[in-house]
């Protein structure tokens, strides 16, 4: 039966490419290697163009700048979709490996081992633990065809969360969510939640600033909103770094969020040939955010710490401490004159261990993937006063001090709500009280039951 099931697949494949090059068949069947689609384009006479990115500006702007678009790449993309639909369960999600960029085949393959050992402790039953995994992997499979296969996505400055014809936004819910133990985790302060969402309303800013954990992060305040916030979680607008726009495995996954592109202060020197592009695109960065904050109505997250949190040599976490230039840069564009009313509050995450991030910070892009089925905390602190003349934390403090006092009192703040959620994150921890002004996050529809 399996033999027939493996055949069924070639002949579809076959299929597939008869319908995508007429004549010429698909190379490789479902995917070229990137140093072969980087040989052909130079045949092709340097034809590969940039997707035409979701721009502020005038769809015929964007457009303009794709030269000559492969005709067949579509109907190649759309073919491979099929084959990866008719796959037989996780052994044909195995068999993907193989044709997947050869950096990357490892990591996926490592990754859809550590996913079903979750989801058979998420589920208790190893059938729909198998259900559950093949069907989310096969969308995110779909999803890395269109950067394989098709041409790779390209992220401006300001980009805007793609819903059609492929539902990113989804396809994160599903897969983060799916690995999210909600009757054990902790949205605190909901009611600045609901404020925070009738200053939004009225066409007021606000700024999140807080730590960072996990690879998903961007993934938490929908889903742990989506139910008693409807609609907050899809009006946040990421400060991404480079790194989950550039690797594979994490791309999709942005693609599927409203962002803001920036290249971190502890990565710009990575590559010292790209450094005048990166801080090129974070000048346009800004000007972008300062048309957002200028219109008012946008609710913007920042890790002023420029990366994830990491625990430290006695397994202990502790929200790495911030940037003051990161920090100063948000006060100055939302307190400029002219624009509207932008808000500030200190945002404590505990998800460190749903996608724990390397042990050391690295420089190179495809880190291996590990997860685990565990609870997650968000807790919003109390409204940040950050007038450098009136507010508690600048008094008796000199002018150019200020940045480094306010980062201090944010850090600290964010620290204090850390400390009270940070229990709900351990796996296999057990139950976890709720503490004071806290409730259960309910499952949202958003993550399909299995």
């Amino acid at each position: 039966a399996r033999a027939r099931r493996i055949r069924s697949i070639v002949l579809v494949t076959t299929m597939a490419s008869s319908l995508a090059a007429a004549s010429v068949a698909i190379p490789r069947a479902v995917a070229l290697r990137r140093s072969e689609r980087r040989s052909a384009t130079s045949v092709r006479g340097n034809r590969l163009a940039t997707r035409a990115a979701v721009e502020t500006k005038p769809v015929v702007a964007a457009a303009a700048v794709v030269k000559e678009k492969d005709p067949l790449e579509g109907l190649k993309v759309g073919a491979a979709k099929v084959v990866i639909s008719l796959l037989p369960g996780e052994a044909g999600l195995r068999s993907l490996a193989g044709v997947l960029p050869a950096k990357i085949g490892p990591t996926f393959l490592g990754l859809l081992k550590s996913y079903k050992q979750q989801m058979v402790l998420a589920l208790k039953d190893e059938e729909r633990a198998s259900t559950a995994v093949t069907a989310i992997f096969k969308d995110m499979v779909k999803a890395y065809a269109e950067q394989i296969i098709g041409t790779p996505y390209e992220f401006p400055s300001y980009h805007r969360s793609m819903r059609a014809p492929f539902d990113y936004y989804q396809m994160a819910n599903a897969y983060i969510g799916s690995l999210l133990d909600f009757d054990r985790s902790i949205l605190r302060h909901p009611e600045r939640w609901t404020t925070i969402k009738q200053q939004l309303d009225a066409g007021e800013n606000v700024v999140l600033l807080g730590n960072h954990q996990s690879e998903g992060d961007a993934a938490f305040i929908p889903l742990m909103t989506e139910v008693s916030h409807p609609g907050l979680g899809e009006q946040v607008t990421y400060v991404a770094g480079d790194r989950v726009i550039t690797d594979l495995m994490a791309k999709p996954f942005s693609m599927g969020k409203n962002l803001l592109c920036v290249h971190s202060k502890k990565h710009m020197d990575d590559d010292m040939e790209l450094k005048g592009a990166k801080m090129k695109q974070n000048l346009n960065t800004v000007k972008e955010m300062t048309k957002l904050l200028k219109a008012g109505g946008i609710l913007i997250w920042i890790a002023p710490a420029g990366g994830r949190d990491r625990r430290g040599a006695d397994g202990i976490i502790v929200p790495d401490k911030f940037d003051p230039s990161a920090v100063e840069m948000m006060r100055k564009l939302g307190t400029k004159k002219g624009g509207a009313k932008t808000h500030y509050y200190p945002l404590a995450m505990a998800t460190y261990d749903i996608m724990p991030p390397p042990a050391n910070k690295e420089k190179s892009i495809g880190e291996e993937r590990i997860v685990n089925f565990t609870g997650a905390g968000l807790s919003v602190g109390a409204e940040i006063d950050v007038d450098i003349v009136t507010a508690a934390w600048a008094q008796g403090v000199a002018d150019e001090d200020k940045p480094k006092a306010l980062a201090e009192h944010l850090w600290s703040r964010v620290n204090e709500e850390y400390q009270v959620i940070k229990a709900c994150n351990i796996p296999g921890g057990g139950a976890v009280p709720l503490p004071p002004n806290s409730l259960r996050p309910q499952r949202p529809p958003s993550v399909p039951v299995f």
